[in-house]
């Protein structure tokens, strides 16, 4: 049987078509990387040799087509089992008005230069990839609209195979401010045509008494557009929105990943070096108030944040070959990585004899060391990770 058991991970081929030639082009096909929150945890579907799903979206409008095919199939009499349904795991994340006919969906490419994003224009910039200028847009949308909601709810499932966990957004809930990327890019006939390069989903919390805290809630590229630092751009798009608006506190993260991670203490350690108060020696003394108090104002980040980003460019210009400076920089860290395990004495404790207590806090010192210890040891792999691409950036 297990001829008839295939990966969905590599079953299901995706694709952005932005011309006629782009159906049958292998090339610009790209993948999921997880699939388990619609074909179960083991990601497998069972009942098809040689299965292909192809799930392709016009590049601006993003109508889907899906076409499903295998060169056989389970003979469910002679095994006593079914193949699995596919569309039926599919229908609760995908649009019910989907195509199944090639030539319906490629007459659709004709309309695609009518499109134009929702919402308001935030920023655009020009970025060069291997000799060709690529231009792009990014559009924030607040208010709700029954148009906009249906063209995202096709955008969105492209999360489930790259976000873990994740859930679509509720868009009639008006908390909810969206921020789409598009590339804009030539169609056969000369048309300027938008399509989506990625977007962030974010959640405005109310804060006491009239104020607002955006929290980051979900910020994806799709895969033709990754490893091209638009992610940064995007993230620094969100940072400019939010700049002039006097009601908002600062901006969190819900539950970032450790890719997500790396490429926000990039651009905020970059803007960090951007500030008019950036001074190195001073932050080698750690005076650096005055420049925390520029960079919250300007980007409205958050104090943990803003710690993390201390931390990094400290230690980009911390001489680790002087043994007192980089010993002075791991007891700075360090004091930052202990506060969660600073506690009170408990009333047990007061009851003790002073003895008994001094064992008990010299024992879980010296754990505590050890446990300091490791995470400093796994923290600064990754702030380096982060340094060196300032150093290919700035």
């Amino acid at each position: 049987m297990e001829q008839f058991i295939v990966s969905s991970n590599s079953a299901l081929e995706l694709k952005l078509v932005r011309k006629a030639s782009d159906i049958n082009d292998p090339k610009i096909a790209f993948y999921p990387e997880m699939t388990y929150q619609v074909f179960g945890i083991m990601e497998k579907i069972f009942g098809y040799k040689d299965l292909v799903v192809k799930m392709y979206y016009t590049a601006s409008y993003l109508k889907l087509y899906i076409n499903i095919t295998y060169t056989s199939k389970v003979d469910s009499e002679k095994y006593g089992v079914n193949p699995d349904n596919i569309m039926e795991k599919l229908k609760d994340y995908i649009t019910p008005d989907y195509l199944t006919n090639i030539d319906v969906f490629e007459k659709c490419l004709e309309d695609e230069s009518s499109f134009k994003p929702f919402g308001n224009q935030l920023d655009q910039f020009i970025l060069n990839f291997d000799g060709e200028e690529k231009k792009f847009e990014v559009y924030v949308t607040e208010d709700e609209n029954s148009a906009f909601k249906e063209y995202f709810n096709q955008l969105q499932t492209f999360v489930l195979w790259y976000i873990d966990s994740s859930n679509f957004i509720d868009y009639d809930d008006s908390k909810w401010k969206i921020f789409i990327m598009y590339e804009l890019f030539k169609n056969e006939n000369g048309d300027t045509c938008y399509t989506p390069v990625g977007y962030s989903t974010i959640y405005e919390y109310y804060a006491y008494p009239d104020k607002i805290r955006p929290r980051i809630s979900q910020m994806l590229i799709l895969p033709p557009f990754q490893r091209k630092g638009l992610c940064a751009k995007l993230l620094n798009s969100v940072y400019k929105h939010y700049s002039f608006k006097s009601d908002v506190i600062d901006i969190t993260v819900e539950s970032p990943n450790e890719e997500f991670q790396l490429v926000r203490d990039f651009v905020d350690a970059t803007n960090f070096h951007k500030l008019k108060t950036f001074d190195k020696e001073k932050l080698k003394k750690l005076n650096y108030r005055e420049m925390v108090e520029e960079f919250k104002s300007l980007y409205k980040i958050n104090q943990k944040q803003v710690r993390r980003v201390i931390e990094i460019i400290l230690l980009e210009v911390t001489n680790r070959l002087d043994k007192d400076e980089y010993e002075k920089y791991k007891k700075f860290v360090k004091t930052r990585l202990n506060w969660p395990f600073q506690k009170k004495p408990t009333k047990l404790m007061l009851a003790m004899p002073a003895e008994e207590v001094e064992k008990i806090q010299k024992a879980d010192s010296v754990e505590k060391l050890e446990e300091l210890d490791v995470e400093y040891h796994e923290l600064e792999p990754f702030y380096d990770k982060v340094i060196k691409r300032l150093e290919i950036s700035l």
